[in-house]
Order: structure tokens, then sequence, then C-alpha cells
């Protein structure tokens, strides 16, 4: 499928929201934000996120909910819900809209999950955490079925009630605002206005065909992405606290102090482990949280 024709197709879905809208019925359009959901870093599916909420936002939808993959660090999944919300209005407002209703949805972890049960109700527990302490309106829940194929009905209420259960701990609870939480959010924010600044240059100012042009150049990149349009030379890794790092930029258009912090976070967890950044620490992350941890490192 060609993504301008399916940009095509879901201009028209979202026309047909926008018509129903104009009845007097609302209707909630949520992307599906975790993409891949393997490594994805927060500032790539905020920028498809924000794409998608213009592009239905012009077609007349007025409850957009953007959405986000746990990643699993505390602290950049915290950032990456509260710099979605900020950078979604800052974008929609920008871009001349002002009667929209915005939500965010926090998705549990999206990759490899324990084939142990008990396991697998802390990678749950952890996401419905984050997803309370980051403010999220919604959370997309995971069920301990994850590592065996289809759940049950009885896994899909467990995974629920497990998730309620923390939530209920923690929707009193308040995150302490930190220097790191803040350095975070404005690292996502940063990366996030340089990638849409070339799309919307790319587009001459049209967000549908700079969409399609930036993934032609590779500036918009998802990692492990299968769609046949996508350049997939953007390589994430995870630091020596677990966030997501860019190991290779491909080329996407980030500013060089910011690959630099990034440079300088892995070099941290390559000191530590005394082994060099390769593509088999990326491999070794992917499966880490399937193995019980959250960093790939060697045993």
């Amino acid at each position: 499928m060609p993504l301008e024709r399916s940009i095509r197709h879901w201009q028209y879905c979202d026309r047909l929201v926008g018509l129903y809208e104009e009845e007097g019925i609302h209707i909630n359009r949520e992307p599906f934000g975790p993409l891949s959901g393997t490594l994805v870093p927060p500032f790539v599916s905020h920028c498809v996120a924000i794409i998608e909420g213009l592009l239905a936002l012009q077609q007349g939808v007025k409850c957009i909910t953007l959405g986000y993959g746990q990643a699993g660090n505390m602290v950049q999944d915290i950032a990456a819900i509260r710099s979605l919300r900020e950078l979604g209005h800052e974008f929609f407002t920008e871009a001349g809209f002002d009667d929209y209703n915005l939500t965010i949805v926090f998705h549990q972890w999206m990759g490899g999950f324990p084939e142990n049960e008990s396991m697998a109700y802390s990678v749950i527990c952890w996401g419905a955490a984050m997803a309370a302490l980051s403010g999220a309106t919604k959370v997309i829940v995971k069920t301990p079925h994850e590592a065996s194929g289809v759940p049950t009905k009885e896994a899909n209420r467990q995974g629920l009630e497990a998730t309620s259960q923390i939530i209920n701990m923690v929707s009193e609870q308040a995150f302490v605002p930190n220097a790191q939480l803040d350095r975070e959010i404005a690292l996502i924010k940063r990366e996030v206005r340089a990638v849409l600044s070339k799309v919307f240059e790319m587009g001459k100012g049209d967000i549908a065909l700079g969409a399609v042009l930036a993934f032609e150049a590779g500036v918009l990149d998802i990692p492990f992405a299968p769609a046949a349009c996508n350049a997939g030379k953007l390589l994430p890794i995870r630091d020596n606290q677990g966030a997501v790092r860019i190991f290779e930029a491909g080329m996407v258009p980030l500013p060089l102090d910011v690959l630099d912090y990034h440079r300088e976070k892995i070099a941290e967890r390559s000191k530590s482990e005394n082994r060099p950044a390769s593509f088999q620490m990326v491999v070794d992350d992917i499966y880490a949280i399937s193995k019980g941890r959250l960093i790939g490192r060697p045993q």
C-alpha cells in the first residue's frame, strides 16, 4: 500500500468523522501510537502522532487521542507522555485549531513478554504505574498471555484487574518534578520540533505531502518497521539507565548537540558493560524484557 494512498484513505475516514461532528455526533479518533512497538524513541512516535492528529483535524475531527508505547525507563516514559500532550497543543494551535479535545493514551509494553505469567504481571504493573504517574488519560492493558498467543477472556480480565489495582494505589500520588525529568522533556521537544520543521519544509506547508516526502528521504524513519516506504536506517539502543537512545540516526535531521548527547549516554553504558556499542547490544535490548530485564546486559 503506497503511503500516499494510505493517507488519502485515512483522510476519507477522518472526513466522515468530521461530517458526524458537524451533526453534533462526537467520535473519538485514535491513531495507533506505538508504531512497531520495538525500542521506538519518543520523538519518533510523537512526530507520527502529531502528523496524524493534524491530518485528522484538517478533515473536521474534534476529538483526538494521541498515543505512546511504553519504553521502560521511568523518567523517559513520564517525560514522553507529558511532552506529547504539550506538543500536541503546540502544533495544533499553531496550525490554527482551537476547537478540539486532546487526550493521551499510554500503551503498556508492546514488545516481547516473558512466558512466565508471574513475570508478565510485573511488566503489566510497571506499565500501569507509568500510565498513572505520567497523567495519561487512558491506558491500553496487556495480559499475562502475551508471550503465548491469543489471550483468553480470563487473562484479559486479570490484566485489567492488575492494572486497576496499581492505578488505584498510585493515582493520588505525584511524580515529583526534577531536573532529570525536565531535561528529558526538553530533549524530546527539541527532537520533535527539528524533525517536524523539516517535514513542513519539504511539504511547503502541506503536512500530507511533507510526510510522504519525508519518509522517502528517511527524514521520518521508524525502527524495525516492515513498511516498504520506511528507510529503516535509524537504529535505537538503550543507555545505562534503560532509556531508548539513538545509536544510528540515518537521515533523521536531529541537531548535532542532541546526537552528541545520545552518544554520550550510550558511551556510559558501553563503559559500564566493558563492550563496544554494536548491533548485538541492540539485539540484546530487544529480547531483554522477555528474559526478565530492561537492559540487554551480558550475563
